[in-house]
């Protein structure tokens, strides 16, 4: 058993030290990371031209950084934000051709807090 235990602390220690910990689903729960390294990505569809789609959250940051970026079907960036060191509100969105519309998330030993919840409207 303590053989089994000092085996999971390695596991756990290797995987902070290469791409950091991380607990929730970005778009579903608050995340929580800690050394977060690495780039997410998730995918919005639309079926409707001008149909409003994107993400509204916060971000509080201990350490390290994160960059968020939204892109259109066409693969053009349309909307970003910063999180660094500190507490910040996120408002992400945008629309146009109908298709998929595309978050990125780079992290950047990330520690902190990622809460984000997805928004879609009518016709902008």
């Amino acid at each position: 058993m303590r053989l089994l235990l000092l085996v999971l602390a390695l596991v756990v220690a290797a995987v902070y030290a290469t791409f950091g910990l991380r607990f929730g689903y970005v778009t579903l729960t608050p995340t929580y990371m800690w050394h977060a390294t690495g780039q997410n990505s998730y995918v919005y569809r639309t079926y409707e031209p001008r149909q409003i789609v994107g993400v509204q959250g916060r971000c509080k940051v201990n350490s390290g950084h994160a960059i968020l970026r939204m892109y259109d079907p066409r693969g053009v960036q349309i909307a970003g934000q910063t999180c660094q060191k500190g507490q910040w509100a996120l408002n992400l969105s945008g629309s146009g051709a109908a298709g998929n519309y595309r978050l990125v998330i780079d992290l950047e030993k990330f520690s902190g807090v990622i809460d984000l919840d997805e928004v879609r409207g009518g016709e902008q």
